[in-house]
């Protein structure tokens, strides 16, 4: 029985439902951001508690303009929801200003949460920044060493670097690079020939999940709903290897079933 159908078959017992605070930026089309995060806890059993961080216009052509949420109503909303509820997961997304990272920083430093996974999006795919001037040495400075995992893509692994991953070698060399800067971390979307591959690295082992390149028609999303599963079958005590391959098979079969919305890439079906 998968996690999603222990959870679906346990609904009636309300305490059985879990939870997740989700800290993230809101898409409004509907197929990444804080929308993508909501539909895949739902679909693992998880009831998801949302903190926005920056609301978007965007379509699937692309990022036209965003509009960061006040530091002090960032603070607001993670204190109200703690001060009830605590959550047995965090996923952390696009948090794209300064005052957002402080303000996250601020609620791990005061709160015992754990797993916490960070997505630390820089770069949305159609090229637009999703990170104020300077937000990306912030975030290795105050978030990389206080969260539990990071799940950066190689393009952004490359970026926070300030460096070129063209082979498995460079990619082993950045994910010791990251991990050196506070926390495990997952580089996920490298490929070779017909393969894309996860590297996963947790101070002492690397671990490799290698699948079959697919073709990738709609992905739009693909990137949170697996930082946001990961952090779900991490709370549910799966070790980093494990958690990391069933939320890239998660992921995979959300992308399979991807559906075409606009004239851009559609999102992914959790």
């Amino acid at each position: 029985m998968s996690i999603a159908d222990k959870q679906y078959s346990g609904l009636e017992d309300k305490s059985y439902m879990r939870s997740i605070l989700i800290i993230a930026g809101s898409d409004s089309c509907g197929g990444a951001g804080i929308q993508a995060d909501i539909k895949a806890a739902y679909r693992l059993g998880y009831h998801p508690m949302t903190v926005i961080s920056a609301l978007t216009a965007q379509n699937s052509i692309g990022v036209f303009d965003i509009m960061p949420v006040p530091r002090e109503f960032i603070s607001k909303q993670i204190n109200v929801i703690l001060d009830d509820i605590m959550p047995d997961a965090v996923k952390i997304g696009m948090l794209f200003s300064i005052d957002a990272i402080a303000a996250v920083a601020d609620m791990l430093l005061m709160y015992d949460l754990s797993p916490v996974v960070l997505d630390p999006l820089i770069q949305a795919s159609t090229g637009a920044a999703l990170l104020e001037r300077g937000g990306m040495d912030r975030i290795k400075e105050k978030l990389f060493p206080i969260v539990s995992l990071i799940t950066p893509n190689r393009h952004e692994a490359e970026l926070l670097l300030n460096i070129k991953i063209d082979t498995l070698r460079e990619l082993e060399e950045a994910a010791k690079a990251l991990y050196d800067m506070g926390t495990m971390v997952v580089i996920t979307g490298y490929c070779e020939r017909d393969k894309v591959i996860d590297l996963a690295y947790d101070g002492r082992n690397f671990f490799y999940i290698e699948d079959k390149a697919i073709d990738i028609r709609h992905g739009h999303g693909s990137g949170c709903v697996f930082s946001t599963s990961i952090a779900i079958y991490l709370a549910e005590g799966k070790p980093l290897q494990r958690a990391v391959q069933l939320a890239h098979e998660f992921t995979k079969q959300a992308i399979k079933r991807g559906y075409p919305l606009g004239r851009g890439s559609g999102p992914v079906f959790p």
